[in-house]
């Protein structure tokens, strides 16, 4: 499995997908500070980055912590339709209704969902839109957290995953 290395873009991809599968106790603040730059303050959130060579160096910062890679657009797509939430005014409300979406990102050209995802699968200019998306928190089988061994076998291994990252994001979705 090769991965991106952290100074050379990927030819064929923008976003990519970002999990936290494991505590951050006793690391060091760099470490710390990326986690929550990324937004992934929580185990088992998930987020969507866009593939800056900026961005790939932080995932590669964390990446012990975390697992990630380029989901397609039809992991994009269920992900957001299942557990896509925003957040608005500090409250956390579910991307059911196409009012709240035109309301909010109306001034970048986005006024459904179907245009989020758009915006999110092929990032371009108005890929800031995806800060109005929280973090996914993503349901892990509750046996994966007492049972370690099994659990690694479901979530992967930490660093980057390839084409994994589809499967994944539909186990846990």
């Amino acid at each position: 499995l090769m991965k991106p290395h952290a100074l050379e873009l990927p030819d064929k991809h923008s976003l990519a997908f970002a999990v936290r599968i494991k505590r951050i106790d006793g690391m060091n603040l760099l470490v710390q500070r990326t986690i929550a730059r990324l937004r992934l303050k929580k185990i088992f959130s998930g987020v969507f980055v866009k593939v800056t060579s900026q961005n790939l160096k932080m995932l590669h910062i964390v990446e012990t912590y975390m697992t990630w890679a380029f989901p397609n657009l039809k992991s994009v797509r269920e992900l957001i339709f299942k557990r896509g939430q925003a957040k608005v005014k500090n409250k956390i409300i579910p991307l059911t209704d196409n009012t709240v979406i035109e309301e909010h990102l109306g001034q970048f050209g986005v006024i459904c969902l179907e245009d989020l995802i758009y915006e999110i699968a092929f990032p371009g200019k108005h890929f800031q839109i995806s800060w109005f998306l929280s973090p996914f928190h993503l349901s892990v089988a509750h046996h994966a957290t007492k049972n370690r061994v099994g659990f690694l076998k479901e979530m992967g291994t930490p660093g980057y995953l390839g084409e994994h990252i589809n499967q994944l994001s539909r186990q846990l979705n």
